[in-house]
């Protein structure tokens, strides 16, 4: 039988998309073990904007998390993740060699392989940083970040793949990813073919939300289009605008001739913990989502919706929340149908909630909108409405940009070192980049978390 593999996102994605990067170190430790052993080929691990979390709402060392799980896991492959553009979303000044650094120091904490979130916009910057990190010893997984409009159509997927494929040599596989949650298994098996005949054999892995109910038919025509490795979550943290559940998939597969390596005691460990943290915790548990179509005309990923609906809730607006998505469907046609992942869902939905707060569209215009819209974030992949740009254009605040050019961008590290401080260690050095002003205090992290329990060796790892 025909052998498929899997990528946990559970303590990754899974709990951004449910939870809003509320899971601590001591929810994961005292089930690291048994993770580790559950046989897959990746577990992915929060980037650099979870790290501003665990800083300043945890109080916690966001590399010692990657390196007590490196150490609990040690059969597992940890996945962590980079941006080409920046160490963070919307800062476009971060040097070069600060985000070549967080790659070399992610990998001497324990990260084995790189998700990069990129958009083929810059495939120089890409081959850049891909080949720091293979020289450093790890796995490359480069994103098709798929969306849905009228233009994104079937010779746009073809090039965007093509581009990947010209850097095959720094590439181990591709990962089809679709943050919304709105493709169909109809499109599932059409985008799959033309990637197919356009990625020179790279392996495929499959990723995609929940949000419109449709990703665990979509898995399953993944699978039997020719794709090998599934993204998903254990069942608490399945479903809703999470991914799909390990568990559920699982069972579909082998209705469907499939197999697996997963250790399915061990899995159901896994799950049942984390099911145990979100009751203690009262943290939701994912639930299947209803069908909507209104979800694929604003197609605003899951995690973001739960921001969203947190930050409007603080302000008591949260009953303005479909207004403000309606918003978004409309500034997502001005600016050219970008894909609403990030940074660009965020660039989207920010400027639809000034439009609505305001009380009249553009009156404020946000300085990553205009950033966006001149091409600082890469060239946009359709041009967006003339009227919106010459609004834009007109505005005071867009003539301070036309020149604007990310400073200190060659600056070195030991440069950087001398600026901020000059006994930083190099992670501590990337945490008072990322975190200005917020220093870790060592030793008074939110909660303690359990020291390790002696064990016999490891099992092999997937």
């Amino acid at each position: 039988m025909d052998k498929v593999h899997f990528v946990d996102q559970t303590i990754r994605d899974a709990q951004q998309s449910l939870w809003g990067l509320m899971m601590r170190t001591d929810h994961i430790a005292p089930i690291a073990e048994t993770m580790g052993k559950v046989g897959y080929l990746a577990i992915g691990m929060v980037g650099s904007q979870a790290f501003t979390i665990q800083v300043r709402n945890h109080n916690e060392d966001p590399w010692e998390r990657t390196r007590l799980l490196a150490k609990l896991m040690p059969g597992a492959c940890l996945r962590g993740s980079y941006q080409t553009a920046s160490l963070s979303s919307f800062d476009l000044s971060t040097p070069r060699d600060v985000i070549s650094l967080w790659i070399k120091r992610s990998v001497a904490n324990g990260i084995g392989s790189f998700w990069i979130c990129d958009y083929q916009e810059n495939m120089e910057r890409f081959r850049y940083f891909a080949q720091i990190a293979k020289a450093e010893g790890a796995e490359i997984v480069t994103s098709l970040m798929y969306t849905s409009s009228p233009l994104h159509t079937d010779d746009h997927w073809a090039e965007k793949t093509r581009l990947i494929a010209d850097a095959r040599d720094c590439i181990d596989r591709i990962m089809i990813s679709d943050e919304s949650g709105v493709i169909t298994p109809e499109r599932t098996r059409e985008l799959i073919s033309v990637v197919q005949r356009n990625c020179d054999g790279i392996p495929l892995e499959f990723h995609c939300h929940c949000n419109s109910g449709l990703a665990p038919l979509c898995y399953l025509e993944a699978v039997q289009a020719g794709v090998t490795t599934l993204h998903t979550a254990v069942a608490p943290l399945a479903n809703g605008t999470s991914l799909p559940a390990t568990e559920s998939v699982l069972k579909n597969l082998r209705r469907l001739g499939y197999e697996s390596n997963l250790d399915e005691d061990a899995l159901a460990a896994v799950s049942a913990h984390f099911r145990e943290v979100a009751e203690k915790e009262g943290l939701p548990v994912g639930k299947p989502m209803e069908y909507d179509l209104f979800h694929f005309e604003h197609q605003v990923p899951g995690g973001m919706v739960t921001n969203l609906t947190r930050q409007l809730r603080e302000i008591k607006m949260e009953h303005r929340l479909d207004e403000i998505l309606e918003e978004v469907v409309q500034v997502r046609r001005e600016y050219g149908y970008p894909v609403m992942a990030t940074p660009y869902s965020q660039i989207v939905g920010a400027q639809a909630f000034e439009n609505v707060v305001s009380g009249e569209r553009y009156k404020k215009v946000t300085d990553e909108s205009i950033k966006y819209l001149l091409g600082y974030y890469g060239e946009p992949a359709f041009p967006p409405s003339p009227e919106v740009m010459d609004r834009v254009m007109d505005l005071p605040r867009t003539k301070e940009f036309l020149d604007w050019k990310p400073e200190g961008y060659l600056k070195s590290v030991e440069e950087l070192r001398q600026e901020i401080g000059p006994d930083l260690s190099d992670d501590d050095l990337l945490l008072k980049i990322l975190i200005p002003g917020r220093p870790l205090k060592r030793g008074e992290s939110g909660r303690q978390v359990p020291a390790p329990a002696a064990r016999s060796a490891a099992p092999p790892g997937a």
